[in-house]
């Protein structure tokens, strides 16, 4: 599979089905979206707009059998089992093993053997030594994550991401270069006032990307020649740069971002030239005003 979707697309994809089809997300999408998240804070964000945009509508299945290996908080964990108690006759055991497995105590574990009873679920005692185990919710994890590429869902995701890709160039085109701005600095504000947390996984806003590709006109940002050849959707092919890059300390935003073609883009991390690092950063600021 040669696509793959970030968790801004993912959280974009989520905003237009609610928006454009009116209707909740299929099991194979929220898989597939599942499959792409990269860390906790992904899982953590794309639950919460799951909670936000569909609340009731989200399936079991993908609840038991796919999000609760992911959940890493204990607090979490049990909101979410209550959740699914509350919503479905199914019983699942798993709902109650992952607890375990996020509990401190073997004598917090056998409360939850015992709470499993109450609900006809049956664990054997020594799922009671199974408390503090995050290294075997991270091999679930890893499990689920090859086994997904096994299911029909995942041999249907092209499908998938051409519906995502068809409804995200409808949505950009909808908006003028002032609209996407405008959405741009809303975002921007929004992600200030979020936690900051610890994580290899840097941001990309798919918002962002269409700015530089916006203003770039098809045109690389560096050599200022034509885009080398078109998308599959007739676009002109360019890649967005960060000028100053996520990994150091840079930030996602219309300052530090540029379009420029592939081979451009090799030379800059290739050769790190202080020439092009100033007119790029130039074009950036240049672009603002546009």
């Amino acid at each position: 599979m040669n696509s793959k979707m970030d968790l801004s697309e993912i959280l974009l994809y989520l905003e237009l089905i609610k928006k454009e089809k009116k209707r909740k997300p299929l099991l194979k999408e929220l898989n597939m979206m599942l499959y792409f998240l990269e860390d906790y804070d992904q899982v953590e964000e794309f639950h919460n707009k799951l909670i936000e945009k569909f609340t009731i509508y989200i399936p079991f299945r993908f609840l038991s059998e796919g999000l609760i290996h992911f959940i890493e908080d204990y607090e979490a964990c049990v909101n979410l089992k209550n959740k699914i108690l509350q919503t479905s006759s199914r019983k699942d055991s798993m709902l109650f093993m992952h607890q375990i497995l996020l509990s401190e105590t073997k004598e917090q574990a056998i409360s939850i053997i015992k709470e499993a009873k109450e609900f006809e679920v049956e664990l054997g005692e020594e799922w009671a030594d199974n408390y503090d185990s995050m290294w075997r919710i991270k091999k679930n994890q890893d499990e689920w994550r090859r086994n997904i590429i096994e299911f029909s869902e995942y041999n249907l995701f092209s499908e998938t991401y051409e519906d995502f890709y068809k409804m995200k160039l409808n949505y950009f085109e909808s908006l003028s270069l002032n609209q996407l701005k405008e959405t741009l600095l809303e975002k921007q504000t929004h992600n200030n006032n979020r936690k900051i947390t610890q994580t290899t996984v840097y941001d990309r806003s798919v918002y962002i990307k269409e700015f530089a590709r916006r203003v770039s006109n098809g045109i690389c940002q560096l050599c200022e020649k034509s885009a080398p050849f078109l998308d599959k959707q007739g676009k002109p092919f360019l890649e967005v740069h960060h000028i100053h890059y996520l990994s150091k300390g840079g930030s996602d935003n219309m300052e530090n971002v540029v379009a420029v073609c592939p081979n451009c883009h090799r030379k800059i991390h290739q050769l790190e030239l202080e020439e092009d690092v100033k007119k790029i950063s130039t074009r950036a600021l240049e672009n603002i005003g546009i």
